[in-house]
């Protein structure tokens, strides 16, 4: 191990994990993100049914969406400052109750402000849980396998967003919308117990950067020259959230105008969403192989979805291909993009040290949503004021281009820090 995870300790989970048993942990920390990305997508495939029973049009339901984002993003922001004042089990273990509890109670919601209301709440505690799941599984199995565990964990969410998609219509065709939230309220209290037990009992290790008596661990993520890099991960994660929100809102809608009917445009989504669970095995699969080797070079590897991404869009914005291409490029739209949201993930994991990981991880996610709202609502005003579809897609190229630049200089400031100071700060390219 290296000498700030020496200095530190990680007897919490490594030590309770013993041989075999971190396969097991890590499992269960995966098995907690794939719930938060089933309850997380639930909501936007019931809306339909929903709207059809409650008499209403869909977009009555945005304070619901609007809701959901906005308690992700607390959760995201409270969850390391309130594990490491309370401990990482104690957080970890409200998190997931309040997320299931909530969840469970949402299939008892009769109107907008109930369902919404709910969904704050339930979205507060999908928010903790996340980055204390991936905090906790980077250090199960060491220092040198940490960025390939925090990515297979964070694969979670995309394959939590494949089961709802695959299973939720069957559900609801045979019992009813309010079996998405039964579903998704029940399961996460079967994990409860082994959660608690693979959690590291407290957060509160050690000495260095981010010492147990230090105040707030968010101020640490600033201190010591970590500031610059620290602007630079959230302007990357805002600029990744932007393009996968907008693309992901309105690829149903542009649909169409790429040759498909109007009752098959959820076919992009789909193959957005499995570009992108694809991409994320392949990405987990190259980062385990370059640890292996020595030569672990993440940030080049994100650059190359980047890339790719990039000449999908410019394809499909440009050229008019057969439906079947066109769902191919979606797909690595989606793969690309998607890998993104996974490697700032990867990213905090690897230059934070491990007392204020999860608040790295939390305020990168948090910053994303901010993302999350800023892309849709560009390209619902390009869609008002009448831009053709496939100009509107070629927009996705800008905050690609941008988050390239702004990998370059994380290599950078990367370097630098680590030149200055004795951290467990990512030295990859």
């Amino acid at each position: 191990m290296d000498a700030k995870d020496k200095q530190i300790g990680t007897s919490g989970v490594r030590g309770q994990t013993h041989d075999s048993g971190w396969l097991w942990a890590l499992l269960v920390c995966f098995l907690v993100i794939v719930l938060d990305g089933f309850n997380t997508t639930s909501i936007s495939f019931v809306v339909p049914d929903l709207a059809h029973e409650w008499r209403l049009a869909p977009a009555r339901f945005t304070p619901v969406f609007v809701a959901t984002n906005i308690g992700a993003a607390i959760g995201f922001m409270i969850s390391g400052p309130l594990a490491q004042r309370f401990g990482n089990r104690i957080v970890g273990l409200a998190s997931v109750v309040l997320f299931g509890g909530s969840t469970l109670a949402t299939a008892f919601a009769f109107d907008i402000a109930s369902l919404s209301a709910l969904r704050l709440i339930a979205a507060i505690g999908l928010g903790g849980a996340l980055p204390i799941a991936i905090a906790a599984s980077a250090g199960i199995i060491g220092p040198k396998h940490k960025v390939a565990a925090s990515l297979l964990v964070t694969t979670g969410m995309s394959v939590g967003a494949v089961i709802g998609g695959v299973t939720g219509g069957p559900l609801m065709r045979e019992f009813g919308w309010q079996s998405i939230f039964i579903v998704g309220g029940v399961l996460p209290f079967a994990l409860v117990s082994a959660f608690f037990r693979v959690l590291p009992a407290e957060s509160k290790v050690g000495a260095g950067i981010a010492s147990a008596q230090t105040a707030n661990p968010f101020k640490v993520l600033f201190d010591e020259g970590l500031g610059l890099y620290t602007c630079l991960l959230w302007t990357f994660s805002f600029l990744v959230f932007t393009d996968v929100y907008a693309l992901l809102f309105w690829l149903p809608t542009l649909m169409p105008n790429f040759g498909f009917a109007a009752d098959h445009a959820s076919v992009g989504m789909a193959a957005f969403s499995v570009g992108g669970l694809a991409g994320n095995i392949l990405m987990t699969a190259a980062v385990a192989m370059m640890t292996i080797a020595g030569n672990l070079r993440l940030k080049s590897a994100l650059a190359l979805g980047g890339v790719l991404m990039i000449l999908s869009v410019g394809t499909l914005s440009q050229i008019a291909v057969p439906p079947a291409i066109t769902l191919l490029l979606i797909a690595v739209i989606g793969a690309g993009l998607v890998n993104g949201i996974m490697g700032q993930t990867a990213l905090a994991v690897a230059f934070y040290p491990a007392e204020v990981r999860a608040t790295g991880v939390g305020w990168g996610h948090a910053i994303g949503r901010i993302g999350s709202f800023v892309g849709p609502a560009i390209g619902g005003a390009l869609l008002s004021i009448g831009w053709p579809a496939r100009s509107i897609v070629l927009t996705a190229v800008v905050p690609a281009v941008a988050a390239i630049l702004v990998l370059g200089a994380l290599a950078l400031a990367g370097r630098r820090i680590a030149r200055g100071f004795d951290t467990n700060v990512v030295t990859e390219h």
